[in-house]
């Protein structure tokens, strides 16, 4: 398939559309997949496709709490 007219399924970003809305780089990108923090699936058309769930990358997006140092006595 061509980059340029290739559609994912509904539901889901490809890599390049992921990384233009979080703005992040490839190697960010990878990072955040090798972490476990962003599940990625091959779309059956295209093997060479990965592709990620939207509502995972809003996840992304979410704010979230800080770490605080345990207080000590």
């Amino acid at each position: 398939m061509d980059e340029t007219s290739y559609q994912p399924p509904p539901g889901y970003l490809t890599m390049a559309q992921v990384r233009a809305l979080l703005g992040v780089s490839k190697t960010t990108m990878a990072k955040k997949i090798r972490q476990g923090l962003l599940p990625t699936y091959q779309d059956p058309r295209d093997g060479r496709v990965r592709l990620a769930k939207v509502e995972d990358v809003e996840r992304l997006t979410e704010p979230v709490p800080e770490q605080r140092a345990a207080q000590g006595s």
